[in-house]
């Protein structure tokens, strides 16, 4: 793939697609490998999330993926369970790390740690888990960024950010509010086609075993 169309084309074929490099453990294809480029592949993912073509979620395996705009009403359902951002089961640090998300201005990973007082250089850390864990609620996502001429495609200047899902995508969460959870899953099982994923859906064979 060369280009914004052709990425978007893929993405809508697949679905669901890791952001990053293949997993021989989870089957789904990947954006750097369907593109053969990493720097390319960041700039063309950069591209559809900017169209609002893709979206960036962590609620599948705990992997670093990005979905298809038209699944993000599923996907959405299956993480929140009719609940409201309030009414969500989320640490106190998730809350908090929330708020400083909700008023800052460009709010990203380093922001975040340097939020929370994190020491340099130090991983595993709060301020991650925290915003993790708001990415498998799919209550942030990411948005797009620059690519650096070099080093690491991924690594920006200027970090990535991170953004309210109620706020950037408040078409999706309407349209999450009309589905039940039985037609959401149908809705993504449907697309992937793969059955064997469904053990691996963190927001499908853990979050329908939820009660609310």
């Amino acid at each position: 793939m060369k280009t914004a169309t052709q990425a978007a084309r893929f993405l809508a074929r697949a679905g669901i697609v890791l952001r990053y490099g293949a997993s021989a453990k989870l089957p789904l294809a990947s954006m750097y490998a369907a593109v053969g480029d990493d720097r390319l592949a960041t700039r063309l993912t950069n591209a559809l999330i900017d169209d609002g073509t893709a979206v960036e979620i962590a609620c599948v395996a705990d992997r670093v993926c990005l979905a298809h705009a038209s699944l993000a009403p599923a996907l959405i359902a299956l993480c929140r369970r009719g609940r409201t951002v309030d009414e969500l089961d989320l640490s106190h640090t998730a809350r908090d790390v929330l708020g400083f998300l909700a008023n800052a201005e460009r709010p990203t990973a380093g922001a975040v740690r340097a939020y929370l007082g994190v020491p340099p250089q130090t991983w595993p850390n709060a301020a991650d888990d925290a915003l993790l864990e708001l990415q498998r609620a799919f209550v942030i996502d990411r948005g797009p960024t620059d690519v650096p001429a070099t080093g690491a495609a991924y690594l920006s200047k200027d970090g990535i950010p991170y953004r309210l899902v109620d706020d950037v995508h408040a078409a999706h969460v309407r349209a999450a509010g009309k589905l039940t959870i039985e037609r959401a899953l149908d809705i993504v099982l449907g697309k992937l086609a793969v059955p064997k994923l469904l053990k691996r859906l963190a927001s499908a064979a853990e979050i329908a075993s939820r009660r609310r």
